[in-house]
């Protein structure tokens, strides 16, 4: 796990990057989810305190799918997909209800996307 500080419009995750995969929490701060659309910016979603982002890619390592521009200074979490492994493999009792919330977030996303 690793933090990370970012400035107001830092764009911190580009979308059709590879992922890598890693998962981003955030610890302070506002961002938005954004596609750019003939040129223009189309935002799907604002983040802020204790929200999270980059969840597929922990899972798919896909490209990503959307940008993740700061709307200020800010500090994110970064839990990588090796380090998600290991702690799946090391201390389940953390990591069990760890995807149960996951798993409820990206289920009311798609929820809402439906």
């Amino acid at each position: 796990m690793e933090v990370q500080k970012f400035e107001k419009f830092e764009v911190l995750v580009k979308e059709g990057d590879a992922g890598a995969g890693a998962l981003y929490i955030i610890l302070q701060g506002n961002v938005r989810v954004r596609k750019m659309m003939g040129g223009k910016e189309n935002i799907l979603a604002t983040l802020s305190d204790g929200d999270l982002f980059g969840e597929v890619s922990l899972f798919d390592h896909g490209t990503r799918s959307a940008d993740i521009v700061a709307n200020s200074d800010g500090v994110l979490l970064k839990i990588d997909a090796k380090e998600f492994e290991r702690l799946v493999d090391q201390q389940p009792e953390i990591a069990t209800p760890f995807l149960a919330a996951l798993a409820v977030k990206m289920s009311t996303r798609m929820r809402a996307d439906n």
